[in-house]
């Protein structure tokens, strides 16, 4: 018994305790994360809702408030050719949220009224006349509901002092507004299920609730612990009794801007543990499972581990075995490498010599160009023209997998003016415009750069429409670090099924046709452009030719 050997069992299963403890560290701390993200949510969705009841009682306040400024001054100015229904019959505002519209006079009796009224009607001794008789402060009263001797129903009354030419006291001006216009918001928004709405005075009198099925106003909160904090900051957070259901509310409350009001919108408190209760359950789930999990795998692991020296040793063996072979297949590699090139260059002389004497053979012989023999002497020289230029193709495309890969940028501009020059003949003989536009360096090395052009160009001049000239257009643009160069020209094109294809060593599309090519150039374009870190595709060209785009990073990297 080494000490390996008990090292290996003891730290497999207290390795398993150290990640169960882990586990539910993590767990523990999440659950937290999630129920106070929940909380945040929870009073975050409640502080929304105050804000949006306290900007709609406001607006329906301020707006009343608004008429009644205006319907005061109407009624300073003339009294007695004062026409309230006309007045109110203009105001969409008052006939909408309004229950009545009045005016009380001096002597506290109800003077006219757009309520319908049975005698003569006393209010001398309610609050939102008596605060007026006093000194004119200016200011919107706001009163507790009552129930209106008039108009019969429950109302908050919306009073301004109205006042004689010498400044007395000449009466009030009422609006009279149901509290439901205020509550109506419960039932457009979706507050859940036992949620409550409430508007309330610094008085402590609920001018307006909504809390289920419960609309009744008028009861006082002034008692409860929090009232006192609904008035010490402009907006926070309150837990009490606030509805009527005895349940314990949390609830997010804001002071109303200009008027002695507040709007607290609340929640019962089970509805937010209700809300983390899932994903506390789920939290609990993922530990329990885990934990099984971890159990299982310490087990799996310990059971495993007296394999492993065994399962080491074979595959150090294999290791060897394979870097063997890799050596091996590399050594075939350059010996095969060596052995095309050396065939390639070995191969010149004689394809030189049968050309040299192919054409000193005809011109012995003194053979016309219609013989028979000329022709086929002809026939002999151009096969070995042939396979001097597959052999020279042969050995740059083998020797571009030896090149170190380049680590400065080639310049491109002066790499296309050198290709243009070399490939002078060929562009002459088939009459070819080269257009061109500015092109960017980029890393690769600049005699394959040229190898690349020189390919291009001479495919574009070779393969076009034998009734119009050729033309080659030679452009690049730069994309995410890499610059895309395209050569593209006015021939027939190349159908988009072998746009593979013609990448293929010795691959061509129409060897019958008669036109020079070994069927290497775009494979070699290819090989370069993957060496330089890049690519290279087809597309067609507007023209309806080919167009030959390949990418080439522009830093090194």
């Amino acid at each position: 018994m080494t000490l390996t050997w008990i090292a290996q069992r003891l730290f497999i299963p207290l390795f398993g305790m150290v990640l169960l403890a882990l586990l539910w560290l993590t767990i523990v701390a999440q659950d937290r994360r999630a129920e106070a993200l929940n909380t945040a949510t929870f009073l975050l969705e409640l502080t929304n809702y105050s804000r949006l009841l306290e900007s709609h009682t406001h607006s329906i306040i301020r707006g009343l408030d608004q008429v009644v400024t205006h319907m005061k001054a109407e009624y300073e100015d003339n009294p007695t050719g004062f026409d309230l229904k006309a007045m109110v019959a203009r105001s969409p505002i008052l006939a909408g949220l309004s229950v009545q519209v009045g005016i009380i006079g001096s002597d506290g009796f109800l003077m006219i009224s757009t309520a319908p009224i049975s005698g003569r009607v006393y209010l001398g001794d309610r609050e939102h006349f008596t605060i007026h008789q006093g000194q004119d402060d200016g200011r919107l009263f706001v009163s507790k509901p009552v129930l209106g001797r008039a108009s019969g129903k429950w109302s908050i009354q919306l009073t301004r002092r109205l006042n004689k030419p010498d400044g007395s006291f000449a009466g009030v001006m009422v609006v009279s507004l149901s509290p439901d216009y205020i509550t109506d918001i419960y039932r457009q928004i979706d507050l859940g299920r036992d949620a409550a709405i409430v508007v309330v005075g610094r008085d402590g009198i609920q001018r307006a609730r909504a809390a289920g099925d419960d609309r009744t106003p008028g009861q006082s909160i002034i008692d409860t612990p929090y009232f006192t904090k609904l008035w010490d900051q402009r907006e926070g957070v309150v837990e009490g009794a606030i509805a009527s259901d005895g349940m314990a509310h949390i609830g997010a409350f804001r002071q109303m801007a200009d008027f002695p009001l507040a709007v607290i919108v609340s929640r019962p408190q089970t509805a937010m543990a209700e809300i983390h209760a899932h994903e506390h359950t789920l939290f609990l789930a993922t530990g329990i499972g885990g934990s099984v999990l971890l159990l299982a795998g310490s087990a799996l692991l310990l059971m495993l581990a007296l394999r492993q020296q065994s399962t080491e040793a074979n595959l150090r063996q294999r290791e060897r075995e394979l870097i063997a072979a890799r050596n091996d297949l590399e050594r075939r590699n350059r010996d095969m490498e060596q052995f095309t090139e050396v065939l390639a260059h070995h191969l010149q002389e004689p394809v030189r010599l049968q050309m040299a004497f192919a054409a000193r053979l005809q011109k012995m012989l003194g053979l016309s160009a219609n013989d028979e023999a000329s022709k086929a002497l002809g026939h002999v020289v151009n096969g070995a023209t042939r396979l001097r230029a597959l052999l020279r193709d042969v050995q740059l495309y083998l020797a571009v997998g030896m090149l170190p890969p380049a680590h400065s940028p080639a310049d491109s501009e002066m790499v296309l003016d050198s290709s243009l020059v070399r490939m002078n003949q060929v562009l002459a003989a088939a009459g070819a415009e080269v257009r061109r536009t500015r092109l960017p360096p980029a890393i690769i090395d600049q005699n394959r750069l040229v190898d690349i052009f020189c390919a291009l160009i001479e495919n574009a001049a070779t393969h076009h429409h034998p009734d119009q000239a050729p033309l080659i257009e030679v452009s690049a643009r730069l994309d995410d670090g890499m610059a895309i160069f395209s050569v593209s020209d006015s021939g027939p094109g190349i159908p988009e099924e072998f746009r593979e294809r013609v990448f293929r060593v010795f691959e061509r599309l129409n060897p019958e046709n008669g036109k020079a090519g070994t069927g290497i150039g775009l494979p070699l374009v290819k090989k370069i452009v993957e060496a330089a870190g890049g690519r290279v595709w087809i597309e067609s060209s507007a023209s309806g030719g080919a167009c030959v785009r390949f990418a080439l990073p522009v830093r090194s990297e």
